[in-house]
């Protein structure tokens, strides 16, 4: 059988090979209904990046989000910042290091890694980026120019208003049945 295969990473086949291509192009789509500005946005394409991080593991997982990061700005029109590109990658080492091999994910382990995600990646980083390249209006030069921001503040409290809902909505699409058998029959 055909394989996929990058020194030390684990072997794909033909049919994995299939299904990342079609989450990737999943991952797209939904990056075209997110809903908000650029500095409080909302979107659904966290379950992409779980379902890649549960099967695919931290490296191919990687690959893939620096990948969709340039793809994604460019779609959009946006222009490309490596930086986020770090960003995008350091989220799916942190759902590929919680969620792969990991036939059902427990609700404390999906609860704990969403929210390590939502606040170092989102309320942290990606908020000092957006204030670094002027996509908000403020500037962080200081911890406590940050604690005083109403603006950060605004992200962090988004990051909690989103963090039950990618809880539930994680817990139903990466431990479902269903999903998880047409994978293992597309895959073998």
């Amino acid at each position: 059988m055909k394989t996929l295969a990058v020194n030390g990473w684990s072997r794909l086949q033909a049919g994995q090979v299939a299904v990342l291509g079609v989450l990737m192009a999943l991952e797209l789509a939904l990056s075209f209904m997110s809903v908000g500005t650029s500095f409080l946005k909302v979107s659904f394409t966290f379950i992409t990046i779980g379902l890649i991080a549960k099967w695919f593991g931290p490296y191919w997982g990687m690959l893939v989000a620096f990948i969709l990061d340039f793809v994604t700005n460019f779609m959009h029109g946006m222009p490309y910042i490596f930086p986020f590109a770090l960003v995008a990658v350091l989220n799916a080492l942190i759902f590929g290091i919680s969620y792969y091999k990991r036939e059902q994910l427990s609700v404390a382990r999906i609860a704990i890694t969403i929210l390590i995600q939502l606040m170092l990646s989102n309320a942290i980083l990606n908020t000092y980026l957006l204030a670094v390249y002027h996509y908000l209006p403020v500037q962080l030069t200081s911890l406590s120019d940050a604690l005083s921001s109403p603006v950060v503040w605004a992200r962090v409290g988004k990051q909690f208003i989103m963090w039950p809902i990618e809880v539930i909505v994680s817990i139903l699409i990466l431990n479902n049945r269903q999903i998880n058998a047409l994978y293992e029959r597309v895959t073998k």
